[in-house]
C-alpha cells in the first residue's frame, strides 16, 4: 500500500489540476449568449422584475429649413397629439422650451413637446417619431428610454 500511495496522490493531483485548468479557461472565455454590459433588458426580463420601459420623446417644433416655427404652439401640439392617439393607448404630453446651437453658431430656442410613453415598444415609438418628423419637418427627435417600475394606483 505504501508504494501505491504516491501514485494515487499523483493521479488525484493531476485530475485536480486538469479540472482547475478547464474551469479557468471556461470561465475566462466570453460566453456567446451572454448579455453585453450596458444594453437594455428585453421586455420579458423587465416584466419578470416588475419593470417596464418608459420612452420620452422630445419634439422640437421649429422647421428644420427655416429654424422658425411653422405652426403655432397649439397647432403643433394638436399634430403631435393626433399622431400619438393613432399609435398609443396612453401617453402624457408636456410643454417645454428647448435650446440648441446650430452649425453656424446661432443660438436657437424653440417650443418643445415632451411625450411620455409607459410600457410602449421601441418599434411603435419609432413609427410615431417617423410620422412626427415628417409632419413637423424636423431633422431628428430625441428619444430616451428608461427601465422603471410604474403602477396605476386607484387608492385603498
Amino acid at each position: 500500500m505504501s508504494k501505491k500511495m504516491p501514485v494515487i496522490v499523483s493521479i488525484i493531483s493531476l485530475c485536480v489540476s486538469i479540472t482547475c485548468l478547464v474551469l479557468f479557461f471556461a470561465l475566462s472565455k466570453p460566453q456567446q449568449n451572454a448579455k453585453p454590459q450596458g444594453t437594455k433588458l428585453q421586455d420579458t426580463q423587465l416584466a419578470d422584475q416588475g419593470l417596464t420601459t418608459q420612452y420620452v420623446m422630445y419634439v422640437g417644433t421649429n422647421d428644420k429649413d427655416t429654424y422658425a416655427p411653422k405652426y403655432s404652439q397649439e397647432e403643433a401640439k394638436k399634430i403631435v397629439d393626433d399622431i400619438c392617439l393613432k399609435h398609443f393607448e396612453g401617453y402624457t404630453l408636456q410643454e417645454a422650451t428647448g435650446s440648441w446651437v446650430d452649425e453656424t453658431g446661432t443660438k436657437t430656442h424653440e417650443y418643445t413637446i415632451v411625450c411620455y410613453f409607459d410600457g410602449a415598444d421601441e418599434k411603435t415609438v419609432h413609427e410615431a417619431a417617423d410620422e412626427i418628423i415628417k409632419a413637423l419637418n424636423q431633422n431628428t427627435l430625441l428619444i430616451e428610454s428608461t427601465s422603471l417600475k410604474a403602477e396605476y394606483y386607484s387608492g385603498k
